[in-house]
């Protein structure tokens, strides 16, 4: 819907007010829904705001430039993007249909695609992949990669499935101290145990701590 439509939308939603044809709830009802205000994508720029701004105290703001404070802004949004903020909107916040009915045109469309991506980074890391919601998500991802690849980099093939791919290999490099099946210097495999307190990897020669494995709780 472009401005003159919208217009003339706000045009007849006021004059159907004025004549007493509708109550201003539903004044107020109808013109959220014409601002895309009851959408999932309006509620997570909200949300998404609001963690930023619990990051910066009443004092940093009086202390910043407006530049200084912009930029902490970027500083602040790009980390709570990386968080488990976007995981944890999609999972506890939001239905399956409203992330299907998501408006991808009511955020910042350079925003959007690292919250959809960094969301779906963690569904793979807990093995949620195939969840109705994940499945969503990738859906939105690859629409978003197909609008807008002309103006972001996006990394050639389907990033969801190469990060899912690639799961088993993160797990072997997180756990490379306690089991010695790969270096996390080179990434080789040719790894043997050299005393009781550390690996050496044979093929790049660096020699790394031991880890011991967590015991499981009873």
């Amino acid at each position: 819907m472009n401005l003159e439509e919208h217009e003339e939308k706000l045009k007849e939603i006021n004059e159907r007010f004025i004549a007493g044809k509708v109550s201003r709830q539903t004044v107020e009802r109808e013109i959220a829904v014409l601002l895309g205000e009851t959408n999932l994508a309006y509620r997570l720029q909200e949300r998404l705001i609001q963690q930023i701004n619990q990051q910066i105290s009443p004092k940093a703001k009086e202390r910043l430039s407006i530049r200084q404070y912009l930029m902490k802004r970027d500083e602040l949004e790009n980390q709570v993007i990386q968080s488990g903020f976007p995981y944890g909107f999609f999972e506890n916040e939001s239905t399956l249909e409203e992330i299907e009915g998501l408006n991808p045109d009511v955020i910042d469309k350079k925003t959007l695609p690292l919250i959809i991506i960094s969301a779906l980074k963690m569904y793979i890391d807990n093995e949620q992949e195939t969840e109705p919601k994940a499945e969503a998500l990738h859906r939105i991802y690859l629409r978003l990669k197909s609008s807008l690849c002309a103006e972001i980099p996006f990394d050639s093939g389907d990033g969801f499935i190469d990060y899912l791919k690639n799961r088993n290999h993160r797990i072997d490099l997180e756990d490379a101290r306690i089991s010695g099946n790969i270096c996390p210097f080179c990434e080789g495999h040719e790894v043997k145990s050299y005393d009781s307190e550390k690996w050496v990897c044979k093929s790049c020669g660096k020699f790394f701590r031991k880890h011991r494995a967590k015991k499981e709780e009873k």
